[in-house]
C-alpha cells in the first residue's frame, strides 16, 4: 500500500515538472552548416600559416648584441666589486661604505641588459599585435626572450650574493 501511494505520488510530482517546461521550439542540436564544413576539413577553411616577417631576425640580434654588451659591462663591474666586498667590515664602516658603493656601480651596469629585456618584451607585444607571427618568428622571439631572461637572472643572483655578504657584516 505504501509502495502504491509513494508511485503515485512520484508520478505526479513528475507530471508537475513537466509542465514547468516552456513551451516552444528548441533548437537543433544537430551540426550545423558552419561545423560540417569545418569537420569536412575542406582545405579551403585550413588557415595558411603566417609568413616569416622581414626585420624580426636583425632587431632581435641588436637587442642581444645590446643585453651582451651590457652583460659585458656588468662583469666588469663584478670583477672589480667582488675584492672589495670581500675586505668589507662592519655596516658603516668605510669598507662597508665602499663595498656598497661598487655594488651600486654593478647594478647601474645591470641596467642596460634590463632595458635590452624591456626592448624585446615591447617589440614581442608589438609583434603578436600585428596578427599570427610564423613558426619560425615565434621560436626566434621565445628563443631571444629566454636567452636574455637567463642573463637578467644570473647578474640578479650575483648582486643577491653581495648584497647578502655585505647583510651579514
Amino acid at each position: 500500500m505504501k509502495i502504491v501511494a509513494l508511485l503515485a505520488g512520484s508520478a505526479a510530482c513528475l507530471a508537475l515538472a513537466a509542465g514547468c517546461a516552456a513551451p516552444g521550439p528548441y533548437p537543433s542540436l544537430a551540426p550545423r552548416p558552419a561545423e560540417a564544413l569545418y569537420a569536412s576539413g575542406d582545405p579551403e577553411r585550413v588557415p595558411e600559416p603566417a609568413p616569416d616577417r622581414p626585420g624580426i631576425a636583425s632587431r632581435l640580434a641588436a637587442l642581444i648584441a645590446a643585453a651582451r654588451a651590457g652583460d659585458a659591462a656588468f662583469a666588469e663591474a663584478v670583477a672589480a666589486a667582488r675584492p672589495i666586498v670581500a675586505r668589507a667590515g662592519g655596516a658603516g664602516s668605510d669598507s662597508w661604505v665602499a663595498a656598497q658603493q661598487a655594488v651600486s656601480r654593478a647594478q647601474t651596469r645591470r641596467s642596460a641588459t634590463l632595458q635590452a629585456l624591456a626592448d624585446l618584451d615591447a617589440f614581442a607585444i608589438a609583434q603578436a599585435a600585428e596578427g599570427p607571427l610564423s613558426a619560425a618568428d615565434s621560436a626566434q622571439l621565445q628563443t631571444a626572450t629566454s636567452s636574455l631572461q637567463a642573463l637578467a637572472e644570473q647578474q640578479q643572483r650575483q648582486l643577491g650574493e653581495f648584497e647578502q655578504r655585505l647583510s651579514a657584516r
